[in-house]
């Protein structure tokens, strides 16, 4: 009984320590390779946590860096509003907050949902882009989460003539509690998108 249970905790630490190697390296290769931040087209906030997105998007657009702000939509809905008498969904909830932070409502473009992802964020954002022919973007997402975001739209946009900066906002909590998560959905995005899976086919 010993034994297996010797055993059992090698093998939980080994595949641990592996997965942690693994996950490590991912993050080590893709580099971070945007644009110098210059004024675009557009500026793409990306859904979820709009309390830290929603202010640097904000700011760029005060700042002139582009003349639009696009919201990806994750299709959640965040809680019910007094004012509206309904649940709002996120995407309609971080167009408010823009507002408040000095961006007129008609220089946001909302996007529409198909499903949740930052894949599906960046496929969307691909029909847009071409659409209106834009030149260049400033993506503003989480500081833990644009090594990721940056990699998946650089896949999904090659064959556009356009440009891709990158604007990390800060997160709220310590960054280093959040990269280890994100490390291994990295390794997972490189492993899939990268050679597994086209990601114009999901």
């Amino acid at each position: 009984m010993m034994r297996r249970m010797t055993f059992c905790l090698a093998a939980a630490l080994i595949g641990g320590c592996l997965l942690g190697v693994t996950a490590f390296l991912g993050w080590r290769t893709v580099q971070n390779t945007a644009a110098p931040l210059t004024r675009s087209a557009a500026i793409v906030l990306l859904a979820g946590s709009s309390e830290e997105r929603s202010p640097r998007a904000a700011s760029l657009y005060r700042a002139g860096y582009a003349p639009r702000i696009i919201l990806t939509n994750d299709g959640v809905r965040k809680g019910w509003s007094r004012e509206h008498q309904r649940n709002l969904y996120a995407i309609e909830r971080t167009e408010i907050e823009l507002v408040k932070l000095g961006v007129p409502r008609q220089a946001i473009v909302r996007l529409p949902f198909g499903k949740s992802g930052t894949v599906y964020d960046a496929l969307a954002v691909k029909d847009y882009a071409a659409s209106e022919r834009l030149a260049g973007i400033i993506l503003v997402t989480s500081d833990y989460h644009t090594r990721r975001a940056f990699w998946i739209f650089q896949r999904v946009l090659q064959g556009l003539p356009i440009v891709v900066s990158t604007a990390p906002a800060r997160s709220h909590g310590p960054l280093l509690a959040n990269i280890p998560l994100e490390s291994l959905k990295l390794v997972y995005y490189l492993v899939r998108f990268g050679f597994i899976t086209d990601p114009a086919e999901v």
